[in-house]
């Protein structure tokens, strides 16, 4: 006999799900999918909390929405919080715990994508992209030569990429810099000198990375122990004329020094995909910098990332559905408190 409609179980999906993988959810479950990256709203926690209960809804999938302690508390029916992010701040897992809630995340779904774009960063500074197109669309290429010599840039295979934070991001970007024959350094205190070299990259202590490195990647977390780590005297330490992207970790990298190196020619060139607050201030001491390539924000804006994703988190409910324990379970402990 098929089962009836209203015995399934209810989903509730506030992130955009590929649609292949929304299907597959659908043999599962009765789902709604309300992306917050399409409302533009975030849920208030207490509505939010009042539409699980009212709906009872079994599993609730976010990215950028907040789950707290409350919103636990006033919906006893939520049984699974699928995270699709690879970090879980936005969701108290002790809460989550104590009320029995199995929680999961999506780690790594978009280091392929943001290795790309700081692989596509660096040779943007390297290649001058913006001026070679800006040179074209001017008007100012006039004869065959000129563009050859003003616009002469360097080559990624010749640089010392110098990489702070070997987590999935970091390893794909010292992947990928390798594939063009750089050098490829890399350091992380969470990380033995074993691990670094087993991740292809030479392993080196940070002031020795800064020294040598030519094109720094900037990959770690944003922490209290990491904010502010590039500072005005990391910097110093840097050969001149070297070049940085940060495309993870908000406030690792000091704006306001980074500016300044490059209006000094400590820097020739920087580019970042974060900031200190999104969307970037108008006062940002970047925005007029020379050679700062600076966009918003879109380092895992891609097909792929919202493919893994969805993958990822309609497998681990299923798992769950199944009696299973979820591959990427946050929390395991609560199993043994649902046993």
């Amino acid at each position: 006999m098929r089962e009836s409609t209203a015995s399934r179980p209810r989903v509730l999906s506030l992130v955009e799900l590929d649609v292949d993988e929304l299907q597959r959810l659908e043999t599962l479950a009765n789902v709604d999918v309300r992306p917050w990256t399409e409302t533009l709203v975030l849920a208030d926690p207490d509505e939010l909390a009042e539409e699980l209960t009212a709906n009872r809804v079994l599993a609730l999938f976010v990215e950028a929405d907040f789950v707290t302690a409350e919103t636990f508390e006033a919906a006893p029916g939520l049984r699974f919080v699928g995270i699709c992010r690879g970090d879980s701040g936005h969701v108290d897992i002790e809460a989550a715990t104590r009320a029995g809630v199995v929680v999961t995340h999506t780690p790594g779904r978009n280091a392929e994508a943001v290795a790309e774009l700081t692989i596509a960063m660096m040779l943007t500074l390297l290649r001058d992209l913006p001026g070679a197109g800006a040179y074209v669309h001017d008007r100012r290429w006039e004869d065959p030569v000129s563009a050859y010599v003003e616009l002469r840039g360097s080559e990624l295979g010749r640089q010392v990429v110098g990489i702070i934070g070997l987590g999935r991001i970091g390893r794909q970007t010292g992947r990928l810099a390798r594939a063009f024959g750089a050098r490829v350094l890399a350091t992380d205190p969470a990380l033995s000198d074993e691990q670094i070299r087993a991740a292809g990259c030479e392993p080196s202590g940070f002031d020795d990375l800064l020294a040598a490195t030519t094109m720094l990647a900037v990959h770690c977390p944003s922490l209290t122990s990491t904010r502010g780590l590039i500072n005005a005297e990391a910097l110093a330490r840097m050969p001149r004329g070297a070049r940085l992207v940060a495309t993870t970790g908000e406030g690792v990298a000091q704006e306001r020094d980074v500016a300044e190196a490059l209006h000094r020619g400590q820097l020739a060139g920087a580019a970042f995909d974060v900031f200190d607050t999104h969307p970037i201030r108008p006062d940002n001491p970047l925005l007029n910098a020379p050679h700062a390539l600076l966009l918003p924000h879109i380092g895992g804006a891609t097909d792929a990332t919202v493919q893994r994703y969805s993958a990822m988190v309609v497998d681990d409910f299923r798992a769950f559905v199944d009696g299973r324990r979820p591959a990427r379970i946050v929390n395991p402990e609560v199993l043994n408190r649902r046993a």
